[in-house]
């Protein structure tokens, strides 16, 4: 199993952020000192109670520091998105990593960022199909004529392409079944986040039967999960647990828990954790991931390590205490 870190870009409203990108290029060396195989960021816009850096721009800061590791976009939320753009964007991360940038896309949930973009929700699922489409023709052809319903292209090229060949892989994160599905049929892996455990043990079997359905390898499959490893499990969630049930508050009045359908994202802590976090000493948090392993044989998990109110400082303990105690021994 191959771990990643997921950097992130989301902060208290009244933190100053300067300096911030030394933060960040602090964590992703951290990352690959520790054993980590991937660094990740995702996307968001317009949080009006927090501060959310764009992705793009944070991807391109990090790219020249992750060493050995993968560069992972986790996700661009592709309906908001003109795709040939983001197959620039890919190629581009791809040059700069040296061939070591996965494309990660999502549809994207919340209502008030499909509005500000001036996209149709109703199309979001056309768009991202078209999107993938695209993105992989730009990527391996020389030129590339799409007549869709959300986009046309005539005779268009990328350059540079990516170094990666035939591509770089795409990921997709899916909440549901027919996303899961979908991630089976047009993209490399599926990255599931937030949802319980056996919720997710069904969105990898849908994923790999859709896989098997489609005549394709069995594909690559990992989950996000919210993580934090301390010396003691008192120490551990005292740190985090204000910050998680905060953030799950966040999930639910952004509306991700209506994507998912039938979840609670209100849950009490305890069942929280059990069914989603990664919270405790090295040895709890171990047999934890041994879990996920056994049920789901999953090739990789993210960690999110950081959440608003976090100190920096307790974000690099939880990174090295994760590489030192826990990468080496599940």
């Amino acid at each position: 199993m191959e771990f990643g870190l997921l950097a992130v870009t989301q902060f208290d409203a009244d933190r100053d952020l300067r300096g911030i990108g030394g933060e960040l290029i602090t964590q992703t060396e951290l990352a690959e000192q520790s054993g980590f195989d991937y660094i990740s960021i995702g996307e968001h816009h317009f949080t009006d109670d927090d501060q959310y850096l764009l992705n793009e721009a944070c991807l391109s800061h990090i790219a020249e520091h992750i060493g050995d590791m993968r560069l992972v976009s986790t996700l661009v939320l592709l309906p908001y998105h003109n795709p040939a753009r983001i197959a620039e964007l890919g190629a581009t991360l791809d040059l700069l990593t040296d061939g070591q940038f996965s494309m990660g896309v999502g549809l994207g949930y919340r209502q008030k960022e499909y509005d500000v973009f001036g996209v149709d929700r109703e199309d979001a699922v056309g768009r991202f199909v078209e999107g993938v489409e695209i993105i992989k023709r730009l990527w391996t052809e020389d030129s590339v004529t799409y007549d869709g319903e959300h986009f046309q292209l005539e005779e268009v090229s990328i350059r540079p392409q990516p170094i990666q060949n035939p591509r770089p892989p795409i990921w997709a994160g899916a909440s549901n079944e027919s996303s899961v599905r979908r991630a089976g049929r047009m993209t490399d892996a599926f990255l599931g986040a937030h949802v319980p455990f056996g919720l997710a043990q069904r969105q990898v079997e849908d994923f790999r039967d859709e896989r098997e359905k489609q005549d394709l390898d069995a594909g690559t499959v990992g989950f996000v999960r919210e993580a934090y490893v301390a010396e003691t499990t008192e120490k551990a969630e005292e740190r985090v647990r204000e910050s998680l049930m905060g953030k799950y508050e966040s999930y639910s009045n952004w509306g991700q828990d209506d994507v998912i359908g039938g979840d609670d994202f209100d849950s009490p802590w305890e069942k929280l954790k059990h069914e989603r976090f990664l919270v405790g000493t090295p040895e709890e948090v171990c047999a934890d991931i041994e879990r996920y392993r056994d049920a789901m044989d999953l090739d990789n998990i993210f960690i999110r390590t950081q959440f608003p109110g976090l100190p920096p400082e307790d974000v690099h303990s939880s990174i090295e205490l994760f590489g030192d105690e826990v990468i080496p021994n599940v």
